[in-house]
């Protein structure tokens, strides 16, 4: 293993897309780690002391030393740990391309998502513009992975790009079935289609994601069904 136990310590919310990157990021490198879930509705000494800026999770705790928001979260395990599952390409165009639909991501795909499961006319125009987001990551898979290689952005292996995209293999899907979002077909993103599938199947997927039945009754219950 790459590091100790009481090295790194990761302060979660686990509903959050944003502690699965980081929780997903860790266990890709295999770096034993201890996870400490927060209730943000009463917020530990410990998640005020290490984020007083933002108050959020995800947190990570290295030799003391905190680290909030889930892509500079990412990008320091990456650097920290480089020997094992490299995640930023290591060509500073290619980097920067990550970076730019990691922003993508957050200031469209979460934004219309998240639009969308608060609208209260039924959200089909915003609906239209999430498909057209997908649409363009449609785009950015094509041009950034090797299909030949594999399903992800990194080809045959996660990257950087792909650990930011992870949470949606299970949200997309979850809001999907509480809330009747109308994802892009499979004809319309079949790379995507491929990635969120292989995703699914990925063994860390499988303990820093939870169970879409579970994220399932965490959206009914914060936010009723359409």
């Amino acid at each position: 293993m790459a590091s100790h136990g009481q090295d790194v310590t990761l302060l979660t919310v686990w509903a959050s897309p944003f502690s699965m990157r980081a929780k997903f990021a860790l266990l890709l490198k295999g770096i034993e780690h201890e996870d400490l879930p927060q209730d943000l509705d009463n917020k530990s000494k410990l998640l005020l002391e290490s984020n007083p800026v933002h108050k959020k999770t995800p947190v990570l705790i290295h030799k003391g030393k905190p680290v909030s928001e889930s892509a500079i979260i990412v990008h320091y395990i990456d650097e920290v740990w480089p020997e094992t599952s490299p995640l930023l390409p290591q060509d500073a165009f290619l980097r920067a391309k990550h970076r730019f639909w990691t922003d993508f991501i957050d200031k469209k795909i979460l934004d219309s998502l998240g639009r969308f499961v608060r609208s209260s006319d039924g959200g089909a125009a915003v609906n239209e513009e999430f498909i057209q987001n997908c649409l363009l990551l449609e785009g950015a898979l094509a041009e950034l992975g090797d299909e030949e290689e594999g399903p992800f952005f990194g080809g045959g292996s996660m990257s950087f790009l792909d650990v930011m995209l992870a949470p949606y293999a299970v949200l997309i899907p979850g809001v999907e079935q509480v809330m009747g979002l109308k994802p892009a077909s499979r004809e319309q993103c079949p790379r995507l289609h491929k990635l969120f599938g292989a995703v699914a199947e990925h063994p860390s997927a499988k303990v820093a994601l939870p169970p879409i039945d579970k994220l399932k009754e965490y959206i009914q219950a914060r936010y009723g069904s359409k």
